[in-house]
């Protein structure tokens, strides 16, 4: 295929993505969102530099790579939801190209990479991703994770040791990378041990902090390794694979019909990227299978280059539908419940801009979805004082004069008296 061809291709596979997805710029903030523009815009450059610099573990779970997204587009944009969607989707389409890159670096064929790169284009497993700023974390983290792959395959090793540094900084979640390497230099390397030792020790040191200064001890960040759990996380993230329940449980004999490497590596990446969310049965998100899902569309490369076009046609004519239907379901609640969101903010920013002499605020009910961090939060934001007090219609309410805050469930709006 020449690179005019494959181009042209590519930006038809753009375009139909966008089509497809343009209901997204009519969405609406969530309530993870609304708590990172709290706080994420007020820190500095020099605060995040070092934050991306350091060898030592957050605690608080900051992420600076990820986090420095709503410091910028939180500067640039505001409260205005569609420019965060705009810069979501280009990192999305540039994943799609990074995995054509790799799949052709492992040999693939243009048809079979072209086929891998379409089926996680367009997979609605990866909704939210697309859809909500929320997970930049697990868009920016699978950038950083094949560049850092596309680099080790081309001998640039220092470059492939900061685009994994990088990709920790953006999720923790890239700790396995480096044995996905070990599967890299086993199936296509040259078995050069030693020259892995760099990332294993980087790995082993956040690995190491992680468990031993993490605060959560018995919440839904807590690892469970029990056969519930297991159980629980597998029977979800299998029926994400084909969007079909226990489905995902038959793709091990893809490795036994394919014999080939790409599809072996493709499995084992795949595997290794969803091997600590399997121990998180607090943590279940279908987006969370965006890291993983690029490892199955090179085991999906690999498996495409044996079947002739007219297979590989009849498998999208079957599986399209499916997505298709999984987009149209997952839009209309989406768009209905950002639509109660952008309700209860919207009154609340009006309720600002009038300069209320408030000492603080009570709240009761909230947005379906719209948890107490999401409320603090745009109280945070909209009103930008640190001595305000915020407290749950079950709390004992603060002192002074208060904002009451009431959601009408039934009507859809946000109610407010100052006593």
């Amino acid at each position: 295929m020449s690179k005019r061809a494959g181009v042209a291709w590519f930006l038809l596979l753009a375009a139909l993505f966008l089509a497809l997805n343009r209901d997204a710029y009519r969405g609406y903030f969530r309530d993870d969102e609304i708590d990172n523009l709290s706080w994420a815009p007020h820190v500095t450059l020099v605060e995040f530099a070092k934050a991306v610099l350091t060898p030592r573990f957050f605690e608080n779970n900051f992420r600076p790579v990820g986090h420095f997204y709503f410091h910028a587009a939180g500067a640039v944009f505001g409260l205005y939801f569609p420019g965060y969607v705009a810069a979501i989707h280009p990192l999305h389409l540039l994943n799609v190209w990074l995995l054509w890159c790799l799949a052709r670096r492992l040999g693939a064929s243009p048809l079979a990479a072209g086929a891998g790169c379409a089926f996680f284009a367009f997979h609605m497993a990866l909704f939210d991703a697309v859809w909500k700023p929320m997970y930049v974390f697990d868009v920016s983290c699978a950038m950083f994770c094949l560049l850092s792959l596309l680099c080790y395959a081309r001998g640039r090793w220092l470059l492939c040791l900061a685009a994994f540094w990088l990709a920790y900084k953006c999720k923790e979640l890239a700790v396995m990378l480096p044995l996905v390497l070990v599967c890299y230099e086993w199936w296509f390397g040259k078995r050069r041990w030693a020259r892995l030792a760099p990332f294993f020790l980087v790995s082993l040191s956040f690995g190491l902090q992680a468990v031993l200064m993490n605060p959560n001890r018995d919440n839904d960040y807590t690892f469970r390794f029990t056969p519930e759990a297991l159980a629980k996380t597998s029977l979800f993230y299998a029926g994400r694979v084909f969007l079909v329940p226990y489905l995902g449980f038959v793709l091990p004999l893809a490795a036994v019909l394919a014999r080939n490497r790409r599809t072996w590596f493709g499995l084992a990446m795949m595997a290794l990227f969803f091997l600590p969310m399997l121990f998180l049965p607090g943590r279940i998100f279908s987006a969370y299978c965006y890291l993983p899902f690029t490892g199955l569309a090179v085991a999906l490369a690999g498996i495409m280059e044996n079947m002739p076009p007219a297979a590989i046609a009849l498998f999208f004519a079957l599986w399209l539908p499916m997505d298709i239907h999984a987009l149209r379901l997952e839009r209309r609640v989406t768009l209905a419940q950002d639509a109660e969101v952008r309700t209860w903010m919207t009154t609340l920013a009006h309720f600002a801009e009038t300069r209320p002499q408030v000492d603080g605020f009570v709240f009761s009910g909230a947005p379906a979805g719209f948890e107490r961090w999401g409320v603090e939060g745009a109280l945070k934001y909209l009103f930008d004082r640190s001595d305000l007090k915020i407290a749950y219609e079950s709390d004992l309410p603060p002192a002074g004069k208060i904002a009451y805050l009431r959601w009408d469930f039934a009507l859809k709006r946000l109610e407010i008296t100052v006593r």
